[in-house]
């Protein structure tokens, strides 16, 4: 069954826009081309975070001040509420999320934007249900004092999905049994 949700936020087009621009416009340095690659890797450990059953792994990865937003809604703003969320919806599933042609605007020496297509493929294990999705992630950086870069605002902007999430809310109070800390 296909749903589509194709995203008609004029603020989510005009922030994609601004990003393919500046990106297009930026003078480049060694140490400003490997800070580009610190921002693509920090958007790839996420998609790796969750096909790996480590969600909790966010709490490291989000921003103090983080933001997330789905289709142009504020969706979560803690960390913690997100991981967990997370957790639960991608237990019952094998998962594969796979980010490509991701362009990044260096906005400044700590705060970046990156935009990058995005689809998955989600199999539910005991029933074979497919969940298929392809979204435009719109993500803020900002660099840590330790130079880390780390995810400030998450803007998941979802274009087509084919097939259904079963539960996408945990239930109140729910931790999964197993919640890992990332020592890096």
């Amino acid at each position: 069954m296909a749903v589509k949700a194709i995203s008609g936020s004029d603020k989510d087009q005009e922030l994609i826009i601004d990003t393919l621009k500046h990106a297009r416009r930026q003078e480049y340095t060694p140490q400003r081309l490997c800070e580009l690659q610190k921002i693509i890797e920090t958007q790839y450990y996420y998609w790796w975070i969750m096909d790996m059953k480590k969600e909790e792994f966010c709490l490291e990865l989000f921003d103090e001040d983080f933001q997330y937003y789905y289709n142009g809604y504020l969706a979560s703003t803690k960390p913690e509420e997100q991981a967990r969320t997370s957790k639960w919806v991608n237990a019952p599933l094998a998962t594969m999320h796979m980010g490509h042609q991701p362009l990044v605007w260096l906005m400044d020496e700590k705060n970046a934007r990156g935009i990058f297509q995005y689809e998955d493929h989600q199999v539910y294990r005991e029933s074979g249900e497919v969940v298929e999705t392809w979204m435009v992630y719109c993500n803020d950086f900002c660099k840590d004092e330790k130079g880390i870069w780390h995810i400030k605002t998450m803007r998941m902007i979802k274009r087509q999905a084919d097939g259904r999430y079963h539960d996408i809310n945990p239930p109140e109070g729910w931790m999964p049994e197993e919640w890992d800390t990332c020592d890096f």
